[in-house]
């Protein structure tokens, strides 16, 4: 099984740079992380801000990519719903530690993350790497691998939510993503 889908560069510079600007007008709060059924600021495994970009058409486009990459990569994964767009702000010396995308879900939920895809919108800043685990033994040397393409703006990368991901502190200047979370039924 692949652990992520790439699309390399794929959407335009003036589509990136709109979600940017429209995210830049938004109201955007400190990123929470989810903690023993309750949303918290954890800014030692959670450093940036956050702003929800609620538009049907956004929402196509990204199932469109979802969509194709769930085929290529062979998941097959049945999806159902999706979530609303998050656009994450990252500053100098930001980021997002080792986490999964899935146990957010509410027992009543009756869908759950199965896919995430998450979209570079600028390239203006160097560090905050995007990285994934590999699926290898705990004590092997390669048990990560950083995603260069999310380095690039336009690019987008589609992984399951239950694999281990991380955004690296940014060293300079801003790192701005979009991040979407596919939900079907639970996994049996």
């Amino acid at each position: 099984m692949l652990t992520h889908y790439c699309f390399k560069e794929v959407l335009p510079k003036g589509f990136c740079d709109g979600m940017m600007n429209v995210a830049r007008e938004l109201d955007s709060k400190e990123a929470e992380v989810y903690k023993e059924g309750n949303n918290v600021v954890l800014s030692e495994i959670r450093n940036n801000r956050v702003a929800w970009l609620a538009n049907p058409e956004l929402s196509e486009i990204l199932e469109l990519y979802v969509d194709i990459a769930n085929e290529k990569a062979g998941w097959n994964f049945n999806l159902t719903s999706f979530e609303v767009p998050q656009i994450s702000f990252y500053g100098k010396n930001q980021f997002y530690d080792w986490h999964v995308d899935t146990g957010i879900e509410k027992k009543s939920d009756p869908y759950f993350r199965k896919l995430a895809i998450s979209i570079t919108l600028n390239s203006e800043f160097k560090g905050g790497d995007f990285q994934i685990q590999n699926f290898v033994h705990p004590q092997a040397s390669n048990r990560f691998k950083t995603i260069k393409e999310m380095r690039r703006q336009g690019s987008i990368v589609v992984f399951p939510s239950f694999i281990f991901h991380r955004v690296t502190k940014v060293k300079e200047g801003e790192r701005c993503a979009m991040t979407c979370w596919f939900r079907g039924k639970k996994f049996s």
